[in-house]
């Protein structure tokens, strides 16, 4: 008959108080790298957030420099957008109106030739 298995727990030794005390220490040394990997973590945030910080800044001068110099400019360009809008309508009229006349199909078609 083999012996019984006692449920007690063991009597606390020398090497059992050893075996705890390395594990401890070999948690506490990853808690600590774990901390160190975070500051240097937090460093490089703060010094990119800072980065950015400053880029932010001169993108709203640069903006509004532009909008003050640019109050003349703005008319010129937006006419510009006019005429190129009316001359791509102008452009489109024709093919649309061609296609239309020449087809009764509801799809709207164009051919190209090489």
């Amino acid at each position: 008959m083999p012996p019984k298995i006692s449920p007690s727990p063991r009597k606390n030794c020398e090497m059992g108080e050893q075996v705890e005390l390395s594990k401890m220490m070999t948690k506490r040394q990853r808690i600590q790298h774990e901390l160190q990997m975070m500051k240097q973590r937090m460093e490089l945030l703060n010094s990119q957030l800072s980065v950015l910080d400053s880029q932010i800044e001169t993108k709203e001068k640069a903006i509004q420099e532009l909008r003050q110099s640019s109050g003349q400019g703005l008319a010129a360009v937006s006419g510009e957008i006019k005429l190129i809008q009316d001359r791509s309508i102008r452009s489109q009229t024709p093919l649309c109106e061609a296609t239309h006349r020449g087809n009764s199909n509801p799809f709207k078609t164009f051919h190209l030739e090489y």
